[in-house]
């Protein structure tokens, strides 16, 4: 699953974050994972603007004429209703992050993708979830700043301001060198509210 509704740039904030909300630094215990945190609650009502079954690619018009597109994968696409061009559509999506700091060499976190759906009824609905798994490394702490540098798993540097309160206070405990599995689980639920006549 692909989905484009947050921006590409929200996913490497919502990767950062996860590294603040992760749990208290490690110290020859084993790895502690973080309690998931909502970083994202948004609902919608879209406009199925065209659908390309062939690409699985959908483009979605939200109330205010913005357009987004976003991209279901075959394997995930046989799971979920059809949607057609002028389908009126609920939205709702989640994201949560969490994080785990691991002892080096442990071996590297995989991601995984699952959808549901009801394809029959004058209403179908389907639901898609994502967890998307990586690997940071902490190369910089700045309690006084209330920032963490670390290098992602493209090996590009980030550098990110922490505003909430809990992060925070993570903060204070991360370390450079420090390893940590973030996951970033994105949730889509829709229904098909109203749909034009066949």
């Amino acid at each position: 699953m692909s989905v484009k509704l947050f921006a590409s740039r929200r996913v490497a904030w919502a990767l950062a974050v996860a590294v603040m909300s992760g749990p208290v630094g490690f110290s020859a215990v084993p790895a502690v994972a973080q309690a998931p945190v909502i970083v994202g609650n948004q609902l919608g009502i879209a406009t199925v603007e065209s659908v390309d079954h062939d690409a699985g690619m959908i483009l979605l018009r939200d109330r205010a004429g913005n357009l987004d597109t976003v991209r279901v994968d075959p394997d995930i696409r046989a799971k979920l209703p059809v949607l057609h061009a002028g389908d009126r559509i609920g939205l709702r999506i989640v994201r949560t992050i969490d994080a785990t700091i691991v002892p080096p060499g442990t071996p590297l976190p995989e991601s995984t993708q699952n959808a549901a759906g009801t394809r029959t009824g004058q209403h179908p609905h389907g639901m898609m979830v994502s967890f998307k798994r990586e690997r940071v490394k902490v190369t910089g702490v700045d309690t006084a700043r209330n920032q963490v540098t670390f290098v992602d798993p493209d090996d590009i540097t980030r550098v990110v301001l922490v505003r909430q309160k809990p992060m925070q206070e993570f903060l204070k405990t991360l370390k450079v060198g420090d390893e940590v599995d973030t996951t970033v689980m994105d949730a889509v639920s829709f229904s098909v509210l109203s749909r034009l006549p066949a």
